[in-house]
Formats: structure tokens, C-alpha cells, sequence
């Protein structure tokens, strides 16, 4: 598809139409050659039934770009889209709704779903692999790829870590926060970040196992 732009008053209209797709056997040099024509620069790929039937909850993409998570309710369930091939790649049903959810691999074959009932699923390029719990309501999850820890939070002062490793749950990261929003692990520095419902971001060290400082 190509598409165009007009703007009028400072408002841009943006038409999608038909146009000319590239075969999928041409070669590098015939992309390379098409590099200054600009209807295919300005070309629009649609992925192919590129939604949910109700609703979408999370969008996220993998580390090498190529594929797309989406979770959806009604009923619980996550789909994974290929942007190489414009079309959806699988679709799985889960038995509760997706709260957040990881990509531990660089493509789709590793993922691991938080759920309301406050399951960790972990899933693999073939399915579901294994199936656990956190000790309370879950709201946030984050991948500590250093250490290979996943790390959970929600309703309790405490962020709850899991060697994915060792298949065990580790010392928890104590929290001054009643409760945690979200956490992030940085993936330079390896520092983990979380968000207190009572407006206070503290940071976390793994190795040293203790809070580094707040900030409200």
C-alpha cells in the first residue's frame, strides 16, 4: 500500500491506497535499487488480522523486532504477530487475564505472563512450560537479564525475585512503599528501579540485595 499526505489549515490527512507489494523472492539489489523511488519508501505493510476480538491490554515488542505480543481478555488469551511475514504467528488462551508480561528470549520463543490470580506462566516456543505463584496481587513484572532474575511486585512492600536458573524464589528486595506499581531493571547498569503507590521511586542494587535511595 502507498500512502499520501495533504494538510490544509494545519490539519495533515493521511490516504492509505492499493499499490504494488515486492516479491518476497527479490534480492538485496533489487531493494537496494528501490532505495530512492518513492512510492516504495513511502510504501504502508499491514499486518494481517492485527487486533483482538474485544480488547487489548499490553503491546510489546521482542528484542530483535521481529515479533509483536499483544494480550487481550474476553477471553484471557495472547497473541504474537510477525512483522517479517505480516500475519499472526500463534495465538494461546491463558486461564486468567494478563496483568503484565516479559520476553526473556531475543524472538518469541520465551515469555513469561503475570496474571490476575496472581500466577506466573511461563511459556515456551512449543507452550506452556510451567506454572507458579506469587505471594500476593501482582502488578508489575521485569527481567533482570545480568542475574537471569524475574522480578514481581504489587500489593506488598516487597519486590519478588526468581531465579529462572535455579527454578526458585530468592530474598525479597524490601521496599519502604506499601505497595509497588512498577519495576524496571536497567539494562546498562543493571539497577533496579521501582514505583511506590505512595509516589516514591526507590532503587535497588541485586548484588548488594538493598535499597541504594528514594525519591518522592
Amino acid at each position: 500500500m502507498s500512502v499520501r499526505v495533504a494538510e490544509a489549515n494545519g490539519v495533515k490527512v493521511y490516504t492509505i491506497a492499493g499499490g504494488k507489494t515486492l516479491p518476497t523472492w527479490a534480492g538485496d539489489q533489487k531493494k537496494r535499487g528501490l532505495r530512492k523511488n518513492e512510492e516504495y519508501t513511502r510504501r504502508v505493510e499491514l499486518i494481517q488480522d492485527f487486533g483482538f476480538p474485544e480488547a487489548c491490554q499490553r503491546l510489546k515488542a521482542s528484542p530483535d523486532g521481529q515479533y509483536i505480543f499483544g494480550s487481550g481478555y474476553h477471553p484471557p488469551r495472547v497473541r504474537v504477530f510477525d512483522t517479517e511475514q505480516l500475519s499472526l504467528k500463534f495465538e494461546r488462551h491463558l486461564t486468567s487475564e494478563v496483568v503484565d508480561f516479559q520476553v526473556l528470549s531475543g524472538d518469541y520463543s520465551k515469555a513469561v505472563f503475570l496474571c490476575a490470580d496472581r500466577s506466573l506462566d511461563i511459556h515456551a516456543r512449543w507452550g506452556a512450560y510451567y506454572r507458579l505463584r506469587v505471594p500476593r496481587s501482582g502488578r508489575t513484572l521485569a527481567y533482570h537479564s545480568p542475574s537471569a532474575e524475574l522480578l514481581a511486585a504489587g500489593s506488598a512492600p516487597e519486590v519478588w525475585r526468581l531465579d529462572l536458573a535455579a527454578g526458585r524464589f530468592l530474598a525479597p528486595l524490601a521496599s519502604r512503599s506499601p505497595g509497588i506499581n512498577a519495576v524496571v531493571a536497567s539494562p546498562l547498569h543493571g539497577l533496579v528501579a521501582a514505583a511506590g503507590e505512595d509516589g516514591v521511586v526507590e532503587c535497588f542494587d541485586p548484588r548488594a540485595r538493598r535499597s541504594l535511595g528514594a525519591l518522592r
